[in-house]
């Protein structure tokens, strides 16, 4: 069954459960759809799940034999399919089904509508045609192009500084909050006027299309690029960085416009929207980032940049990656460090001053409000 149905696209994800006796280890009666197996055959549950909101599955059928719970199984599973709205697990649909489980009984197991042939051939199908859509870039040097970290070349660039914690690696700590950042193209030494076109992409690079955006980052000397297609409205780059946490992702973001028909791209972190023609983050003044110009002529993309040892000083990976560092420079991002927060829910440093000598002051200062639970 696991095999069978690994390639399912549902309204919603589903689970199934199969245990070989009445002691039920693999809690059958908690899943979509479970088997329990009897001294005749299988007991068939339906519409149980787990979770905040669980849901003990209903008894569907009774000493099926093994001949025909698969395409029980596959009825069920293709009506659910067919039938059920966006993003709603079995049970919801069960319970919203217009006659209950019992109208359910009769049609998956009586054939009511006359339509278990067609859901059957159905299911055959859908098995029948499955791929793996990972074995296929696995296996096709055109589609591992997509995955690339860098569109203009084979190479790849840490995002984050790796450390050693009891001899094992791991990123190093994350800090929770950084000071607001303005990345003004004045700090780039070189004035505009002198910055050339530098050929760095491929237009088939970031596969165009006008069904919507589609982006690639590039790599220029230290310095990481994004690039994005809008759909009638041209070719834009700005920095891949994006300065509220640090994180080199914008090439991921979505692209949109304000009322104003500003086209800006959305973080896909937290949601700082800059400006793809002048880098201001319309959501929050405080951040800014630099925006480039794109031309495309034939297959080519090329940027007017400054030289890479101008640029770099400026927003360069290696002067803006997270290392340890840097958590340990803005503190309370550590793994092995405990945050303090107040009643309200937010950090209060000066909670954090308390004194092994003085244990009573320590006590009064941290749980002292009464709003606070322990």
């Amino acid at each position: 069954l696991e095999e069978r149905y690994k390639s399912l696209r549902s309204p919603h994800k589903i689970k199934g459960g199969v245990s070989g006796c009445v002691r039920e280890c693999a809690e059958a009666q908690s899943k979509d759809f479970g088997l329990i197996a009897t001294d005749k055959g299988w007991n068939v549950f339906i519409g149980g799940n787990g979770g905040a909101n669980p849901k003990h599955a209903i008894l569907f059928a009774k000493d099926v034999p093994p001949s025909k719970v698969v395409k029980i199984l596959d009825r069920y599973l293709m009506f659910y399919i067919r039938t059920a709205d966006k993003l709603m697990r079995t049970a919801r649909w069960i319970e919203n089904f217009e006659g209950g489980v019992e109208r359910l009984k009769g049609i998956i197991l009586n054939d009511d509508l006359g339509i278990c042939a067609d859901l059957e051939r159905e299911m055959e199908a859908l098995v029948g045609t499955y791929a793996c859509e990972w074995t296929a870039v696995v296996n096709d040097r055109e589609k591992q192009k997509m995955f690339r970290q860098f569109v203009n070349t084979e190479e790849t660039t840490p995002q984050i500084e790796q450390i050693t914690e009891r001899g094992q690696p791991r990123p190093a700590d994350w800090p929770k909050a950084f000071p607001a950042v303005r990345i003004e193209e004045d700090e780039i030494k070189l004035p505009r006027s002198q910055w050339k076109w530098r050929q760095l992409a491929k237009v088939s690079d970031l596969m165009p299309t006008q069904e919507g955006v589609t982006s690639a980052a590039i790599k220029y000397g230290d310095t990481q690029l994004a690039i994005f297609h809008v759909p009638n409205k041209g070719y834009f780059a700005t920095q891949q960085m994006c300065p509220h946490k640090r994180a080199f992702v914008l090439d991921h973001g979505i692209v949109g416009d304000d009322l104003k028909g500003n086209i800006y791209v959305s973080c896909p972190l937290h949601k700082r929207n800059f400006s793809l023609t002048n880098g201001e983050c319309l959501s929050d003044p405080d951040y800014k980032i630099l925006a480039f110009d794109v031309k495309a002529e034939g297959d080519d993309l090329s940027l007017l940049l400054p030289d890479p040892t101008e640029l770099d000083p400026v927003i360069g990976t290696s002067k803006w990656m997270i290392r340890q560092a840097t958590a340990e420079m803005y503190g309370r991002g550590g793994a092995g460090q405990i945050d303090i927060v107040g009643p309200d829910g937010r950090y209060k440093p000066e909670l954090e001053l308390v004194h092994e000598q003085e244990p009573q002051t320590a006590c009064a200062g941290a749980c002292g409000d009464s709003k606070l639970e322990w």
